[in-house]
């Protein structure tokens, strides 16, 4: 019985604090857990708690029981399926008591998963699990649940697992699927239709990629071009120092000393990466490379200078395929994943997208690029499709297979386009039918795309345009009519200074926010933000609520380094850059929502 620690590893790559290893256990875990996992990655497998559970079960003996109170994540998590069915297989009974309480949410979902059971000390879910052996016991355990509910306080929690309460808990009794689901069960349905993007030749997509994964976005984002560029060559500088101040520690000859106790580990100089640790003692230097200055989305609807670099960032995944240089055009969709914190959300970008756009997602673009030989890019043609057009020696390709094409052609008509087919997934992406339905599914893949009647397939792949237009255009859309004070500064006064932003914030009171007004600054407030502007979620929040969230001036505590949209709204000499981004998303939130409330019903077609 015990409360394991949760922690699944060092938060920093400065902080020399990585878990210890245990390579018995974890031999455990892999032959167990991570063996019968169907998810790509698995390392929140090793993650205290879970090793906790896997020792207890090996020594609990042919009669016991293990009770932990743990991160409850183990319940419902994508990664965690393999426990879920070694603990329905090795035990005789499974009692589950879930206290909710994750706080890696945020909205309407953090304020459905109620308070923190442990307080300010814990943000995760928190479960209190039995897992009884008996003796003679054949077949898989008995599973037996308990949702505490909605809306909860931390002491109305408390109160429910007092021991009067326990005494007589309602539980669920619940029998897993062949998935290893316990609870938001898929269904079989999903899996018959067309995959997205996988390797499968059936699929509607020939390449997905993750989004850029810096491990330093205080180091290698900003909203200033001119800020980043300093803050990179500063950080290269001090690494190429320390390759040449240890290259001279071991000129001698000697034995080489430990990178970990050699470097400087000071969080202001420089963000430590495992790969950097590999290449200083190789003498591997680092330089400012022509060409990684981009613009990224980082989070939705803001827009920020990144370094795109393989040495500077820790995986770009397959984005050089995508965006290899500045001239390339691209555009395409973020998903969130499977095992995203959020419900499923969808948002288009033509910009290079951050790993955790949405939480963590996927990444669909239009289209890929091939290097082709400069000799034969100059002798190519342009026909007026994608296969044929080369830019500044890099050839388009269709990211739709034409396997794809052909199928619904013979579905929908001979009109149909690869454009059309990535408008129609777009707009199907958005329906309600289709979210609400395999909403469980989705929790846990990637969608997958039914065929629809004939006529549903204009109307979606319409929607799908109008959204796209809107959700990559949104800076040139027509603003929404707002009221703004202090809209004008006086006479004499720096634009600049007047429109300048700190924090924004709703209006109201913390308790009683007056989501219709907004507080732009001392000198400026916004009101008449429609109730619909609250109807367009992505993920936890609003679109209107991660403009607010996001653009405030915010100094990164290890490294010190500040990022300050005021600097982005100077680099594109609009002092109202951030005022009439919120009358422009206002107007993209509205618009969405009548599109997609405007969205035919979803009717299948079976086979």
């Amino acid at each position: 019985v015990g409360n394991p620690p949760y922690s699944v590893g060092q938060t920093s790559g400065n902080d020399n604090n990585a878990n210890l290893r245990y390579p018995s256990l974890d031999a455990r875990i892999e032959a167990t857990y991570a063996a019968r996992s169907t998810a790509t990655l698995k390392n929140s497998l090793y993650d205290s708690y879970i090793r906790a559970i896997r020792w207890a079960s090996d020594r609990v003996g042919d009669a016991g029981v293990v009770g932990f109170v743990t991160n409850g994540g183990f319940v419902d998590s994508n990664t965690a399926d393999g426990l879920r069915q070694s603990l329905i297989d090795e035990f005789s009974a499974v009692y589950v008591y879930n206290l909710r309480g994750n706080q890696r949410t945020a909205g309407e979902l953090s304020r459905r998963e109620g308070g923190k059971v442990f307080g300010s000390g814990s943000r995760n879910t928190v479960a209190i699990t039995f897992l009884v052996r008996t003796p003679g016991h054949s077949g898989p355990a008995t599973l037996h649940y308990r949702d505490i509910g909605d809306y909860l306080t931390r002491e109305d929690k408390l109160k429910l697992v007092d021991a009067d309460h326990l005494a007589t808990v309602p539980w669920q009794q619940i029998t897993p699927n062949a998935a290893g689901d316990w609870i938001n069960q898929r269904g079989e349905e999903f899996d018959t239709f067309q995959p997205l993007g996988s390797k499968a030749p059936d699929s509607v997509f020939t390449l997905a990629t993750s989004g850029l994964k810096s491990n330093r976005d205080a180091w290698v984002y900003n909203f200033s071009k001119a800020v980043l560029t300093e803050t990179v060559d500063r950080m290269v500088t001090f690494y190429n120092a320390e390759v040449e101040r240890y290259e001279s520690a071991t000129a001698g000859g000697g034995p080489k000393p430990p990178v970990e106790g050699f470097i400087n580990t000071d969080p202001t100089k420089f963000s430590w990466d495992r790969a950097d640790r590999q290449r200083l003692p190789k003498g591997r230097t680092y330089t400012l490379r022509d060409g990684a200055l981009r613009v990224s989305a980082h989070r939705p609807f803001a827009r920020q200078a990144v370094w795109f670099d393989t040495e500077l960032n820790n995986t770009v995944y397959q984005l050089p395929r995508l965006f290899p240089t500045a001239a390339h055009e691209n555009y395409g969709v973020v998903l969130t994943d499977a095992g995203s914190h959020f419900e499923f959300c969808a948002i288009a970008t033509d910009l290079l997208p951050n790993l955790h756009l949405l939480d963590t997602g996927k990444f669909f673009a239009r289209y890929t690029y091939e290097a082709v030989d400069s000799r034969a890019a100059q002798g190519a043609l342009d026909f007026g499709t994608s296969d044929d057009v080369v830019i500044e020696g890099y050839r388009r390709l269709d990211n739709i297979t034409d396997e794809t094409l052909t199928a619904y052609r013979a579905w929908y008509g001979d009109d149909v386009t690869k454009d059309g087919i990535f408008a129609f997934v777009y707009g199907l992406l958005h329906s309600p039918d289709y979210r609400s339905r395999f909403a469980a599914d989705l929790k846990r893949s990637l969608p997958r795309i039914p065929r629809v009647e004939a006529g549903g397939f204009a109307a979606f792949a319409e929607a799908g345009q109008q959204l796209l237009d809107l959700h990559i255009g949104y800076e040139d859309v027509e603003p929404w009519p707002l009221t703004v004070t202090g809209d004008q500064p006086p006479a004499g006064e720096d634009p600049y200074a007047w429109f300048r932003v700190e924090k924004l914030k709703w209006g109201g009171s913390a308790r009683d926010k007056d989501r219709s007004r907004i507080v732009y600054n001392p000198r400026v407030s916004i009101t008449g933000i429609p109730d619909e502007a609250h109807e367009y979620l992505l993920g936890s929040r609003t679109a209107v609520e991660w403009v607010i969230d996001r653009y405030q001036v915010k100094t990164d505590k290890p490294s010190g380094i500040v990022n300050d949209p005021n600097d982005y709204a100077r680099e594109v000499g609009n002092p109202r850059y951030i005022l009439d981004l919120i009358a422009k998303v206002t107007r993209v939130s509205v618009d969405t929502v009548e599109i997609v409330k405007a969205l035919p019903p979803l009717r299948i077609v079976e086979g």
